[in-house]
Formats: structure tokens, C-alpha cells, sequence
């Protein structure tokens, strides 16, 4: 007798970005104890002050470790434009130490740097989120969200640059 061919069943379209959503979990944990840290005034001498500088930045670093890992993700997922790759491979370093200078700048009274930390990190994983989620590219074109996005990102990154000097 010969063999029946049955239909294979075609693989189930994941309608959340589950690896994304994880990630979205470490770096909201990550990103609430950067800004709990950026707004903390340190009492006591200089060894205070360090450690709380130093707190900072490896709450920095980790948040945009798993920034950079999101974006990957994200774009392995999904589509992203290949400019837009190149210019996230410049401007989320660039990015992450500009969010370390406005956590400084709040630490030498400039309040008004916290809007820095508060916008830099939710729209990078914001693009994430659209890179890795066919759904959103509907709504939301690629050029348009690019532009808007990394434009977004490149001035805060330079503005407080240009405010801290």
C-alpha cells in the first residue's frame, strides 16, 4: 500500500514577543533601580558619593546590556532597516554613556538631567519592541519609526553632553 501524505501543521504565529517581554522584565528591574539611584542624594562623606557614582554605573551598564540584547533580538525577529542597525551599533553606546553623565548631572544639582534617564532607556526597548513585533510594523512604518526613534535618542545623547560641559 502507499503511504498517505498528510498536511504538515504550519508552526503557530506567536502573537507577543515572549523572549522580548523576558527581556522587557530584567530591564524595567534594571531601569527602576537606575532611576531610584539617579535621584538619591548619598549622606556622608566621599565614600558615599562613589559608591553611589559607582552603583550608577554598573545599573548603566546592565540596563544597556540588555538594551543592546533586546535590539538584537528584536531585529533577528522581526525587521529593522539595515541603516538603522548601523546607526543603533553607534548610538546606543553613545546613549548609555549620556545616561551615565545626566545620572552625574543630577547628582550635581541639575534636577532637571533625570528626563535624560527617564526617555533614553524606554525608546530603545521601545524600538525593540516594534523591531520584533510584525504587528506593530503595520501601524507603524519602518522609515518613519526609524527616523523618529534614533533621531530621538541621538539628541538627548547630545544635548547632555553639550549641558554637561
Amino acid at each position: 500500500m502507499g503511504a498517505v501524505a498528510m498536511p504538515m501543521p504550519s508552526p503557530p504565529q506567536r502573537s507577543w514577543p515572549i523572549g522580548l517581554l523576558v527581556l522587557l522584565a530584567v530591564a524595567g528591574v534594571l531601569y527602576a533601580l537606575m532611576l531610584a539611584n539617579a535621584v538619591s542624594q548619598p549622606s556622608g562623606g566621599g565614600e558615599a558619593g562613589i559608591e553611589t557614582a559607582i552603583e550608577g554605573l554598573f545599573l548603566t551598564a546592565g540596563l544597556w546590556i540588555v538594551l543592546v540584547i533586546m535590539i538584537v533580538v528584536g531585529a533577528v525577529m522581526g525587521a529593522m532597516p539595515g541603516w538603522a542597525g548601523g546607526l543603533a551599533g553607534i548610538l546606543i553606546p553613545a546613549s548609555g554613556v549620556a545616561n551615565f553623565t545626566a545620572i552625574d548631572m543630577c547628582s550635581r544639582d541639575m534636577p532637571w538631567a533625570i528626563v535624560v534617564p527617564i526617555l533614553l532607556a524606554p525608546l530603545i526597548a521601545f524600538y525593540a519592541f516594534w523591531a520584533g513585533w510584525p504587528k506593530l510594523h503595520a501601524a507603524l512604518s519602518a522609515e518613519r519609526t526609524s527616523v523618529a526613534v534614533w533621531a530621538s535618542i541621538f539628541v538627548l545623547s547630545a544635548a547632555t553632553f553639550v549641558l554637561a560641559a
